[in-house]
């Protein structure tokens, strides 16, 4: 069997696995997460609900969270180093092509660019909030829906107003 075919029945593996797995339409329903990068967050994420007690948890483990350092008078914040790498690459993957199908996402990451923050830090920033509508669908067993997300964010901007 040549190298190619292989390569093949890997992917058509992944693929019928991907698609048999209880929490596959959770992930395919990401907007940007295609049918290579969403089985892929899948099995980075894992599917054991009693492995993350909360939001931060993930947030932590995936890297995506900011680290604050100070020294005497200087305070900034630094990349996590201490994560799961393939886990970082892929939701940084997913939240950057989250920017070209999601309007809010976006707007989300051209804000944190007009702040003076990388590209890298803006889809940092962007995966973070990612992170915690994946745990939230991830935990209610619910796909992601547009209208939900954006009710969602009208109540928190009147809550914060």
């Amino acid at each position: 069997m040549s190298l190619i075919e292989q390569i093949k029945a890997y992917d058509k593996e992944i693929a019928d696995r991907f698609l048999t797995h209880v929490d596959s339409p959770i992930f395919e329903s990401l907007p940007g997460a295609d049918k290579r990068l969403a089985p892929r967050l899948l099995a980075e994420w894992g599917d054991d609900r009693q492995r993350y007690a909360e939001t931060r948890n993930i947030q932590a483990l995936a890297g995506t969270c900011p680290v604050p350092w100070k020294s005497g008078e200087y305070a900034t914040v630094h990349q996590r180093f201490a994560c799961v790498k393939p886990l970082r690459n892929a939701l940084h993957q997913f939240a950057w092509l989250s920017t070209q199908q999601e309007a809010w996402a976006n707007h989300y990451y051209q804000r944190k660019r007009a702040e003076g923050k990388s590209h890298s830090m803006a889809v940092r920033a962007l995966a973070n909030v990612w992170v915690r509508i994946i745990f939230a669908m991830w935990h209610k067993r619910e796909v992601y829906q547009r209208a939900t997300f954006e009710s969602a964010q009208r109540l928190h901007a009147q809550h914060a107003a």
